[in-house]
């Protein structure tokens, strides 16, 4: 027999928060391609910067001066920093979109139990069983949901009196294991 405690379900009601949804990517983005070990991540960059550096001597082998050298490598920091801001403004366009979505589907009711997820909101309802749910990952404010290409983030602000994040995320966990 199941102990009441891990079967009560868990109903929550929120809004789209853009700041939780863009730590929510990150979760997102790491239960998918977990981050690296920062000694490796070091050796990757170390060997890079040895290779930029080797490849600068050669150039200078062949007759160019050090300016050339420089000015090229200036020039890929120009590129590289175009390329960032580019992509910061994309995203915050992105975040735009997705937070029009979300305004028009209101508040969203999700709830929680032994056999999954429902999430219903003016614009649509989905039910997850815990089979589809590949990752559960806690973000500063909130849990992020990964189904596939899709993500639910809910805010921990949102979790009944009583229940805090840590105690969520376990009855998330025991009921995932079953």
């Amino acid at each position: 027999m199941r102990d009441d405690a891990v079967d009560r379900t868990v109903r929550v009601t929120f809004a789209y928060d853009r700041a939780l949804w863009r730590r929510a990517m990150t979760g997102w983005w790491q239960s998918v391609v977990p981050p690296t070990p920062f000694i490796q991540r070091a050796l990757f960059w170390a060997v890079v910067w040895a290779g930029v550096g080797m490849l600068a001597g050669a150039v200078t082998l062949w007759g160019l001066t050090p300016y050339h050298v420089a000015a090229g490598l200036a020039g890929a920091g120009v590129f590289l920093a175009v390329f960032v801001y580019f992509q910061r403004t994309r995203m915050a366009r992105f975040w735009d979109v997705i937070g029009r979505h979300w305004d028009a589907a209101g508040e969203t009711e999700a709830v929680f139990g032994p056999e999954g997820i429902t999430l219903t909101d003016r614009v649509s309802q989905r039910n997850l069983t815990w089979a589809a749910v590949d990752a559960v990952a806690a973000v500063r404010g909130g849990t992020v949901f990964r189904s596939g290409i899709s993500m639910v983030a809910v805010p921990d602000a949102a979790l009944p009196e009583g229940l805090d994040a840590r105690a969520f995320r376990a009855r998330i966990a025991g009921w995932r294991s079953e």
